[in-house]
């Protein structure tokens, strides 16, 4: 199975296709042939992501604006999936297209421009890019040719970052990243313009004759870190500065690491030699059934809650909820505690639904208020219900 394949059987959300599903605006300097780069890496792994303006046309094109082929070849372009238009794609160009952003790294990524904030995030943060625990996006996910310095035309700019903006803001509410590090005063710029975050000024490294300003902000369980210099940039961007700019960035992560090895302290849990959740664990509330699945998330490598052997159906972790007693079955696959994680951390104590199963009980539990499933989530009431309801 290829990578794409994978990506395919998994089933994308709707906003990932639409992401990928859509034309350039019009009058736009995009590269030609190009495919928009939903990420850089992975984002539904990634626990820190940096940000940029918008990918360089190198990602696609070499240094005579030929589209890159071949082994050469970083990104999908429409050449590379046998594609004519974005807007018409099938499930399975789709899938290549994500399939060559979510492998970037571990194919020909753009080193000369990545590989100085890797060495940020690994002091830093103790991620990297190339272990899937860091990830890259952008505010516009459009290549251009000329690159974002050089258009001149304003409307032009503005034209992509309302197309681009709307797609960032579905990714972080959706996805894993909860630490954005933002590199340079243009980023800093646009995210606070686009509404993204509140940041505010907390600091300053002298840089070549200036004065490099940091920042800070937060909301809806993300923190955002950023700094006016560029990494990229030869100009006063030395070594000594490098190195302070990673320590006041590792200043800031420490205490939230901390906090975190805390909160999974308050509740130790102690897994099976397979990475499982001992059978029978029962929890009392949904904060702490967050807490518990994210520490496992943490600690394991394991792709089910339980020890599927010859049956997954069985019941494995029990949480009250409501006056309810809810089973989490032992093969709740990794990606749906993953998707539960994140989109409960903002809020633990959302609604959940019970609806009818496939037999017409109302006992399933769909741990969020949205009317879809989260595939690969089977949890049950261990007492049906009546009729359909939140709890």
């Amino acid at each position: 199975m290829t990578a794409g394949d994978a990506i395919h059987a998994r089933a994308l959300p709707q906003y990932v296709a639409d992401m990928v599903r859509r034309l350039p605006p019009p009058r736009t300097p995009v590269v030609s042939s190009s495919t928009p780069v939903v990420a850089f890496g992975d984002p539904t792994r990634a626990e820190v992501a940096t940000l940029g303006i918008n990918p360089s046309s190198r990602e696609f094109a070499g240094v005579d604006a030929a589209l890159l082929t071949g082994s050469e070849r970083r990104l999908a372009t429409m050449q590379s999936i046998g594609a004519e238009q974005l807007d018409q794609l099938n499930d399975e160009q789709v899938a290549s297209v994500i399939a060559d952003c979510e492998t970037y790294f571990y194919r020909r990524p753009y080193r000369r421009w990545f590989d100085p904030l890797e060495e940020l995030l690994r002091v830093g943060t103790g991620t990297s890019y190339y272990d899937g625990s860091a990830c890259h996006l952008d505010l516009v996910q459009w290549a251009t040719d000329p690159i974002w310095g050089r258009i001149s035309d304003a409307d032009v700019r503005r034209a992509l970052l309302e197309d681009g903006v709307p797609h960032l803001r579905a990714q972080l509410a959706r996805e894993n990243v909860r630490l954005v590090l933002l590199n340079g005063r243009q980023v800093c710029e646009q995210v606070r313009a686009g509404g993204l975050t509140h940041l505010v000024e907390a600091g300053g490294i002298p840089v070549a004759r200036g004065t490099c300003r940091l920042y800070t902000g937060s909301g809806q369980g993300i923190h955002w870190v950023g700094w006016s210099a560029n990494l990229q940039s030869s100009w006063g961007v030395s070594t000594a500065f490098k190195e302070e700019l990673a320590a006041w960035v590792a200043g800031l992560c420490v205490p939230r690491v901390a906090a975190e090895a805390a909160e999974t302290a308050n509740f130790p849990v102690q897994l099976t030699p397979d990475g499982h959740l001992p059978r029978g664990l029962r929890v009392t509330g949904k904060r702490e059934l967050v807490t518990v699945l994210r520490s496992w998330l943490r600690h394991s490598k394991a792709v089910t809650v339980g020890d599927v052997g010859s049956f997954g159906g069985r019941p494995w972790l029990v949480v009250e909820v409501g006056g309810h007693e809810v089973a989490l079955n032992a093969d709740t696959k990794r990606r749906a505690v993953e998707a539960f994680v994140r989109d409960s951390l903002s809020d633990p104590d959302r609604a959940w639904r019970v609806i009818p199963n496939r037999r017409g009980q109302v006992n399933k539990v769909i741990p969020g208020p949205d009317p879809e499933p989260v595939p690969g989530w089977y949890a049950y009431v261990t007492r049906p219900l009546g009729a359909a309801e939140t709890i």
